[in-house]
């Protein structure tokens, strides 16, 4: 009789996965996670454990899946699945690693162990390691050098896009580890025994490949547990008649279809409904209320007279749907009438894991169009502010929880303008000083590419809109951030060494390419007739371009006398040549325009 092969199943710290050493077969699917992807994995994890006032929490857990091995000859775990996650949280302690080095503090050796270690050889030597390696040909050796400490300043045009992804992942990743804990080292070192000790995954061990396949395919199509959305709908039903069940099935089918075309998730918008509709969100603690206490809330909450679960349940159902369907709007970048809301969507382009500002508007649902689009105006400015800043966008849930009574009292524009007044302005005045440093200090190193080049597409769409009044300039700032323009290096990425050379400041200038005075919008097409040429070659290809923000770099004497145009132009300067104070001359007047395009002037 023979003993069928076993799968093991443990569940495991990431302390204790990275124990191991693991390796991604050839023939698996490259790295792909966005930068948003890898944003939204880092600040679940970051929202698991941290109060909004940043504050940790004890004793919680977070579990984020499993992951499907299976052991080769060489003493490796072969992934099977999970490398999406598990590359990113290699990259991630390697962000860790290199955020201590570069606040001057040695990495514990146990986080060094983490990301390379010894073992034994074939010819039974010790032999240096990497926990996780990938063995498709696109990754070449990108993983191997962030290990080793040697990061890419940024993607080289012959790279992969699988390395492309890679660099993107790390540089989130780090930019994340800068904007929580900035210069704290004690912080980020009790981040890291936070995400290796209490974040969780479970790890199932097959004996052969076909065994892990058949797992992976099993796993994937296994359901979930009850959640409180499951909880709430078998609440719904036991408090309703019978003969109602056709029209709450009907009704919760709507409710669901709506969160799920627009990609939310059940409970955030369940919380988001209680803090946008009820002034009693906050829990005992003084918090508001948490994912796990959500049917909690319901059931204390099911007699109160705006819920009234007890005896109208199927009509409660209704609001929750009327809600779920604003919802999807809004999420669509649309008011309640389909009107378009571009800020809505302007926020998703800076932050496409943002959610909170939907508080307030599920808050101001009843509210006319105009209305709205003034509130999320000033959101998108808040929350552009806060970013820039490098200041915690998670304590906006509980602020805009207690700003939404202020909205379901609101019946007009102008109930929201002093809404507005009372709440938002004071908070952008208080940042104000430090906006203007940030935006005088940024570089593209310091902020993801894709809100690089939301900065860029909303200074050039504010340009045009001044200098053309509106006539000529798009509403959509979807314009600017499609990939037909491309962010412009004026002073080459990748120059020759007589380039590099004739710069005034030639051994800093890696770090005068990336300020954002060194920046522009240009056309696809223009990009290989600029390319890594010097600035007499540039000026050519921009001058060619239909983006103001770049045309003005050369000259504006061909723009005739319309006041309103050299009003406009007047905001920016031209430049005859490149150097170092050009380029800070030009940063300073970004950072000005910014102040309008930001609404800090008022």
């Amino acid at each position: 009789m023979t003993t069928a092969p076993k799968i093991e199943s443990s569940d495991l710290t990431i302390e204790q996965v990275y124990k191991d050493f693991y390796a991604v077969p050839d023939y698996q699917r490259e790295y792909v996670w966005a930068e948003d992807d890898v944003q939204t994995f880092a600040e679940d994890i970051y929202d698991e454990f941290y109060t909004e006032k940043g504050e940790l929490v004890p004793d919680s857990e977070y579990f984020i899946g499993s992951i499907v091995v299976c052991r080769n000859g060489q003493g490796t775990f072969d992934l099977i699945d999970g490398q999406q996650r598990m590359t990113t949280l290699f990259l991630f302690l390697c962000a860790i690693r290199d955020h201590l080095r570069t606040l001057g503090a040695d990495a514990s050796g146990s986080l060094d162990k983490m990301i390379a270690d010894t073992r034994v050889a074939e010819d039974g030597t010790d032999a240096r390691d990497y926990r996780l390696i990938l063995q498709y040909e696109d990754s070449r050796d990108i993983l191997e050098r962030i290990a080793d400490g040697r990061v890419p300043t940024s993607a080289a045009q012959t790279d992969t896009t699988s390395m492309r992804c890679i660099i993107d992942a790390y540089r989130v990743l780090t930019t994340f580890v800068v904007d929580e804990f900035s210069t704290n080292v004690a912080e980020v070192r009790k981040f890291f025994a936070t995400l290796i000790r209490r974040v969780k995954l479970i790890r199932i061990v097959t004996p052969n490949l076909s065994h892990a396949l058949k797992v992976f395919e099993t796993v994937n199509d296994r359901g979930v547990g009850l959640t409180a959305m499951d909880l709430l709908k078998n609440l719904l039903f036991m408090r309703a008649a019978a003969s109602d069940y056709p029209k709450l099935k009907d009704a919760w089918k709507r409710l669901t279809g709506d969160l799920d075309a627009c990609k939310e998730k059940h409970l955030r918008f369940l919380r988001y409904f209680v803090m946008a509709t009820s002034p009693a969100f906050r829990m005992k603690s003084g918090k508001p209320l948490r994912e796990d206490e959500i049917y909690e809330w319901f059931t204390a909450h099911a007699g109160d007279s705006d819920l009234n679960i007890e005896g109208r349940p199927l009509a409660f159902l209704e609001k929750l749907v009327n809600a779920a369907a604003q919802y999807r709007r809004f999420a669509e970048g649309k008011a309640s009438d389909g009107t378009p809301i571009r800020y809505l969507d302007n926020i998703q382009s800076l932050s496409g894991k943002a959610r909170q500002h939907f508080i307030l508007m599920l808050a101001g649902r009843h509210l006319p169009t105009d209305a709205l689009d003034t509130l999320a105006q000033q959101l998108e400015c808040l929350f552009f502010v806060y970013t820039v800043t490098r200041e915690p966008t998670k304590a906006f849930e509980g602020v805009f929880g207690d700003w939404a009574a202020d909205l379901r009292r609101a019946r007009g524009r102008e109930d929201v303008e002093a809404m507005i007044a009372l709440r938002v302005r004071p908070l952008l005045q208080a940042k104000s000083s430090d906006f203007d440093f940030a935006m005088g200090a940024l570089t593209a190193s310091r902020i993801q590419k894709y809100r690089l080049k939301y900065v860029l597409a909303k200074l050039a769409q504010y340009l045009e809109h001044v200098a053309y009044q509106g006539a000529l300039a798009s509403a959509d700032l979807a314009t600017y951030l499609d990939g037909k323009l491309e962010i412009e290096h004026i002073l080459p990425q990748n120059p020759g060494a007589a380039l590099r050379a004739s710069f005034d400041k030639p051994d800093d200038y890696d770090q005068w390419v990336e300020r954002l005075g060194n920046l522009t919008l240009l056309e696809k097409p223009l990009n290989p007739a600029a390319g890594n040429k010097d600035f007499d070659e540039k000026l050519k290809a921009f001058a060619q371009s239909k983006v103001l923000l770049t045309r003005v770099i050369d000259s504006m004497d061909g723009y005739g006398k319309d006041t309103t145009l050299k009003r406009a132009l007047e905001l920016l300067s031209s430049y005859s040549s490149w150097n170092s104070e050009t380029i800070e001359d030009r940063q300073k007047q970004l950072a000005g325009l910014a102040r309008k395009v930001w609404l800090l002037d008022g």
